[in-house]
């Protein structure tokens, strides 16, 4: 018997990994390095339209002054909760960061539609805002894929935004998404840190 139980122990220790290897490793699964690379592209991005967002933030507020808090309907809510930072995990965070920004996006497009005079002075920077949208969504998408996540299904078609009721509703609108957008942002700059720090 004993010389049995020393050929076992002989041939485990010939073939330790394949023999005792029976699961994945513990812990979260491993992130490529390429693909930190990829996260770290999208933390650059995303701070830096944060940084955009916040200056055409402080135009607005000093071209139209508008006490109080201004909302929409149809924006997203914030998903983030100081205490909830520890919790996120890399999937969540990508996929609410991208369906966010994509209603944020559409939400510029019709702020730049609304054609009010009074908003033209910041037409070049609403653009520069939408094209930035744009990229980062993209590079969203791009590292979503790349780290085999799961799409999201697609978007259901929305109804249109309802048209201005006057000049004035187009600027309180304004504030609202650029406020809403900002606070966004700043919310998905700290939860890819968060994350990436983990990897």
């Amino acid at each position: 018997m004993n010389s049995v139980c020393s050929l076992i122990l002989v041939v485990l220790s010939l073939w330790p990994d394949s023999v005792l290897a029976l699961g994945p490793p513990p812990g979260p699964p491993k992130i490529p390095p390429d693909s930190r690379a990829e996260v770290d592209n999208t933390v650059l991005l995303t701070r830096a339209l944060l940084v955009d967002t916040r200056q055409l933030v402080a135009q607005l507020r000093d071209k139209f002054p508008a006490d109080g808090d201004h909302s929409l309907d149809t924006l997203p809510t914030l998903a983030m909760r100081a205490g909830t930072l520890g919790a996120l995990q890399l999937p969540g965070v990508l996929t609410r960061l991208r369906t966010d920004l994509l209603s944020y996006l559409r939400h510029v497009q019709w702020l730049r539609r609304a054609g009010v005079p009074s908003l033209r002075a910041l037409e070049p920077e609403l653009g520069n805002l939408q094209a930035r949208l744009d990229r980062l969504l993209h590079r969203l998408q791009l590292l979503m894929a790349r780290l085999a996540l799961p799409q999201a299904s697609p978007d259901p078609p929305v109804p249109p935004l309802a048209s201005p009721a006057s000049a004035w509703g187009v600027v309180r609108a304004a504030h609202a998404i650029l406020g809403g957008l900002h606070l966004t942002l700043d919310w998905g700059v700290r939860g890819l840190l968060v994350l990436r720090n983990r990897l």
